[in-house]
């Protein structure tokens, strides 16, 4: 791994890439460029985009067979790029890539790091890469304390819950579990503030005399009270089925100092991931997009040559496909194209959506002085895939984007009837443009994952109960056992799961099921809200 600047060639593109991002009045935090070869990204890809990621016994076996695939090709070995945001951001070049490829990745990367300075979920910490790299020195310099077999052992269980981080789900931990350690930290520190708010000179006698302070001790003992009697003994309550299991078991796990070390490592890797699926389609749209811009002027004025091998790659990159195997970089550019145009001739606007006459609305072009770009950053500070996709997609681009074409072989393979047909011809089936936008935005209700949630943590005697939101899929039978065991090894006391009517529980290292009248979300819900345990 070296730093791009080591190049010349290189770093005369850095620089001709960053100086255009600034005269389009991008904002962009400190980019850090480097050069990897291909085994260096298999690696990198393996730690989650973070070079100094702790060992993982499963690290070492998938590069080695990553690497077999690569090279008996199997497996495509290429990537073009790979790019953790942040301010400052690391972004990681093929050093096997042209140099025109070079300069279009950087400017992709470009295209990244504003989105995540920008978007309406704040995903561009200060330092992240620098943190991360804090944790993992941490968890390095306690494998030796743990032993590498229950390092390992434990690790791989937090790995498995990976899923189960949902730090931005509406029933996250602040709007599902009241905790008093907030409250805690809070009166340490004014009493630390205290500390140096006194006079110069005082007396016993004087404080002993004061009605105010007195008056301060009883409603202290007052709001103590009152706290203990609605927080249990362990320091928190569940007002709300929690889905962000592993961020409870973050804060309320018994765990020992090494493995606390492991579970605010891996939460901290992961929680961003969350960020990527709810934002992918715009994130990487608008990536392309000021690529494509930056690469126009930099073919301009010379800096960069080789145009026809551009327009290979970037067609490649942005081919079509059917919405079921949907290529961000595809949808999410030619939105963003189209917002553009939209803006541009004025078609965002009441009078263009009442207009009647056809002709008309297809030859408008009301030019104004609103500027198009200001109102897609807009849109990027407000809103994530799921509006996007409400608001912009509608049945004539799902069409234009072939989002609803499928091949005959492909109509009969996926499963697909009668009631989702819509048109054909001798190579093509064209499905019901409802259907595809409605199952697009379905995705984002649980974006492919079962819906999990924390309902009990207090469950005959400590243990915790799980729900499993039923959608119309069962949970894989021969997964829960296992994922049970892994959560009490974390945990350290019985876990259970209800789905359907049946409860599974993990106790005694054994797994047992059993039938239970079933409960609705709803019905959980609300006895929770009114302090009943659900089971």
């Amino acid at each position: 791994m070296i730093r791009s600047s080591q190049f010349k060639d290189l770093k005369e593109i850095e620089e001709a890439v960053i100086s255009k991002a600034k005269e389009f009045n991008r904002s962009i935090p400190e980019i850090r460029f480097f050069s990897l070869d291909a085994e260096e990204f298999i690696s990198l890809l393996e730690k989650r985009v973070y070079p100094s990621s702790p060992i993982s016994i499963w690290e070492g076996k998938n590069v080695v067979k990553k690497r077999f695939f690569s090279d008996i090709g199997a497996s495509s070995g290429v990537y073009y790029e790979v790019v953790q945001t942040g301010n400052p951001s690391y972004a990681y070049l093929n050093e096997n890539n042209t140099l025109t490829t070079q300069a279009s990745v950087m400017a992709h990367v470009v295209g990244h790091c504003e989105f995540s300075e920008l978007n309406v979920m704040n995903d561009s910490d200060m330092d992240r890469t620098e943190y991360s790299i804090f944790l993992a020195k941490k968890i390095n310099d306690s494998i030796e304390r743990m032993g590498f077999t229950n390092y390992s052992r434990y690790r791989n269980a937090c790995e498995s819950m990976i899923p189960l981080v949902n730090s931005n789900s509406q029933y996250n931990l602040k709007n599902s579990v009241d905790s008093n350690i907030r409250e805690i930290i809070a009166e340490k520190k004014e009493e630390k503030e205290r500390q140096f708010d006194v006079d110069a000179y005082s007396s016993t006698l004087q404080i002993l005399l004061d009605p105010l302070r007195n008056k301060n001790i009883y409603l202290e003992d007052e709001i103590s009270k009152s706290r203990k009697e609605t927080i249990d003994r362990k320091g928190y309550k569940l007002r709300a089925p929690c889905q962000d299991i592993f961020g409870f078991l973050k804060n309320f796990a018994p765990a020992s100092s090494n493995e606390k070390q492991i579970l605010d490592y891996i939460y901290f890797v992961a929680k961003h991931h969350h960020f990527v699926m709810q934002t992918q389609i715009m994130n990487e749209g608008w990536s392309m997009f000021w690529e494509k811009k930056i690469m126009n002027e930099l073919f301009k004025e010379g800096v960069c040559k080789d145009v026809v091998d551009y327009c290979r790659v970037f067609s490649g990159v942005c081919s079509p496909r059917p919405y079921f195997m949907r290529n961000p970089y595809h949808l999410g550019y030619s939105l963003w194209t189209h917002i553009e145009e939209l803006y541009r001739k004025g078609k965002v606007s009441i009078d263009y959506i009442e207009e009647q006459d056809m002709e008309k609305k297809e030859n408008w072009d009301l030019r104004s002085d609103v500027d198009p770009i200001k109102k897609m950053e807009h849109l990027v500070r407000t809103i994530t895939d799921h509006e996007f996709l409400r608001r912009f997609l509608t049945t004539e681009l799902i069409y234009k984007f072939h989002l609803n074409r499928l091949t005959h072989r492909m109509f009969k393979k996926y499963g697909f009837g009668r009631e989702h047909f819509h048109k054909a011809d001798e190579k093509y089936i064209w499905l019901d443009p409802e259907f595809v936008k409605n199952e697009m935005l379905m995705f984002f209700s649980d974006y492919g994952r079962p819906m999990i949630y924390l309902i009990d943590a207090d469950f005959e005697d400590g243990g915790l109960l799980l729900y499993h939101r039923h959608k119309g899929s069962d949970l894989r039978e021969d997964w829960i056992g296992p994922t049970l065991r892994n959560i009490n090894h974390i945990w350290k006391s019985p876990v259970s799961i209800v789905t359907g009517d049946k409860m599974y529980k993990y106790i005694n290292s054994k797994t047992q099921r059993g039938d239970i009248e079933p409960l609705s979300f709803k019905e959980i819900k609300e006895k929770m809200s009114d302090n009943q345990k659900p089971f």
